[in-house]
């Protein structure tokens, strides 16, 4: 076998393994704090442990996992609410700008992935399922982005994508009941405002959405 197809093959098994992991974390089969035995995850999955560390690292490194010298790896603990009310205080910082910005700067990338994201909203739920809340998920993580990386300010992005807001935010959302149509329709107003190159009202929109989003998760 050719060594770009053994290549393949891996890269894919590592991704159904860290599917699989990520969505027990989140759906809370693996409650925050539950060890992962690597051996037993091993036998359980039919993997080897090759696939299985690279998909630990991988959720180590999205904060969903914590690796530990000696110990091993365990499901990192929920942030608390401190921490998700001081997200939203940076994310009320920056992602209005953001949304200023790319509608001042209108770059022929920004429009039709943004588009795309809320075209994906409408065929995808808020459930208390992972594997129905991913779709949203990803089309809403792909939207917020795409606004950040209109901007074309890569330090800006950097500390953005550095945060996993997203990943973060899915552990609160997961088990809330969310209206869907409501936020698709918020994130609908946002891509129009930057579509007319207005970018006050599309810093309001970005805004009252995120104060919309903290009164529904934190309050």
């Amino acid at each position: 076998m050719p060594l770009s197809a053994r290549k393949v093959e891996r890269t894919a098994l590592v991704d159904q393994v860290y599917e699989i992991l990520k969505e027990r974390i989140l759906d809370r089969f693996y409650e925050p704090g539950a060890k992962l035995n690597i051996d037993a995850l091993g036998r359980e999955l039919k993997v080897s442990s090759t696939p299985l560390r690279e998909a630990l690292a991988r959720l180590t490194a999205e904060s969903l996992v914590k690796a530990e010298p000696f110990v091993g790896f365990a499901v990192a603990a929920m942030p608390d609410s401190k921490y998700y009310r001081d997200l939203f205080d940076f994310r009320l910082v920056i992602e209005p700008w953001a949304a200023a910005e790319s509608a001042r700067l209108r770059s022929a990338q920004t429009l039709p992935t943004l588009e795309a994201a809320v075209r994906a909203m409408g065929g995808s739920s808020l459930s208390l399922s992972y594997r129905r809340f991913r779709d949203f998920s990803d089309a809403d993580d792909l939207f917020h982005r795409t606004i950040m990386t209109g901007t074309g300010n890569a330090p800006a992005c950097k500390a953005y994508e550095d945060l996993r807001i997203h990943l973060h935010m899915s552990r609160l959302y997961i088990h809330r009941e969310q209206d869907t149509e409501s936020t698709r329709a918020q994130h609908l107003a946002i891509l129009e405002a930057i579509r007319s190159g207005h970018a006050e009202e599309a810093a309001q929109h970005m805004r009252d959405h995120l104060i919309l989003s903290r009164k529904k998760l934190l309050d």
